[in-house]
């Protein structure tokens, strides 16, 4: 079992921010759709260090993104 960075897409599309994206350690991991609008994460790619989850959810205040546990 570990975590990885869930984005809630619908509530992401409403902020058009992109902060997530520039703050993750990890390359091409957590990218932007343009055409949705949204962040999107490559699950495979995440270390699981909720960096992104900080930038949104703590500095920015609009909890976008979630940690995810995966079994």
């Amino acid at each position: 079992m570990y975590y990885v960075a869930k984005v809630d897409q619908e509530k992401c599309a409403t902020y058009n921010c992109r902060q997530c994206t520039l703050f993750c350690p990890e390359a091409n991991t957590l990218m932007f759709d343009e055409d949705k609008n949204s962040a999107f994460v490559n699950e495979e790619r995440c270390k699981g260090c909720a960096l992104c989850v900080y930038v949104c959810s703590d500095l920015l205040k609009r909890d976008c993104i979630k940690m995810e546990m995966i079994t």
